[in-house]
């Protein structure tokens, strides 16, 4: 998506944002979109007086797609976690440009479409209790869309993902290396035999399954 900014001459667009800066509030009028160059932005919500991270976004991603709707405010927070420099673009900009290139349209759609995936996941993740089970549900989500290599994901986006705490995500994490069902390079988590990891959780899930039935009776 990147690489068709130029063949409008949209460099003036570019800005750039040290880490910890605020690129935008919730609450506030949605007017532009965000592309990503580089570095991360965290999306925050408030909800009941504490703040939770609710997406993680890279290079080549857009935020702040809520400025495609007419008089549409901030869902959420957006922290620069890094040094980030992004395309902003207002609304009608970004129109004249996917209209140009209905490819970038796809592309949008694509990652729309991939949220939608991840705000399911994040919902089906509250409902589990236990957090081991959380975050293997969330690897093993990882693992169905990653074709090979090791998965790219943080401790932070782990606990994005699986609504639990860092510490909580960090502790789970070290449980697993250490019984060798992965092992934890920089940024990125390795799964050597994604079906024990399966066999795993599926026992575990069993175990949840028959402690409720019994706390039922």
């Amino acid at each position: 998506m990147a690489d068709s900014t130029d063949e409008i001459g949209i460099d003036r667009y570019y800005r750039s944002f040290s880490a910890g800066t605020t690129l935008y509030y919730a609450g506030a009028p949605a007017t532009e979109l965000y592309l990503i160059r580089t570095g991360r932005v965290q999306l925050v919500k408030r909800a009941r007086g504490v703040e939770r991270s609710i997406g993680l976004y890279g290079a080549e991603e857009l935020i702040g797609e809520e400025a495609l709707l007419p008089g549409a405010h901030r869902s959420a927070t957006a922290q620069a976690m890094e040094p980030v420099t992004a395309l902003v673009i207002e609304s009608d900009t970004f129109r004249a440009l996917v209209r140009r290139r209905p490819d970038l349209g796809e592309g949008v759609m694509q990652q729309l479409a991939r949220r939608l995936q991840r705000a399911g996941e994040q919902i089906e993740n509250f409902l589990l209790p236990d957090p081991t089970i959380r975050v293997l549900n969330t690897l093993l989500h990882a693992v169905d869309v990653t074709e090979e290599g090791p998965l790219e994901l943080s401790p932070l986006e782990l606990s994005t993902r699986t609504a639990l705490d860092l510490d909580q995500v960090k502790a789970v994490v070290g449980q697993l290396q250490e019984r060798g069902y992965l092992s934890v390079g920089d940024q990125t988590i390795t799964i050597s035999d994604a079906s024990a990891l399966r066999q795993l959780h599926d026992l575990l899930a069993l175990k949840e399954d028959v402690r409720h039935g019994l706390s039922c009776r």
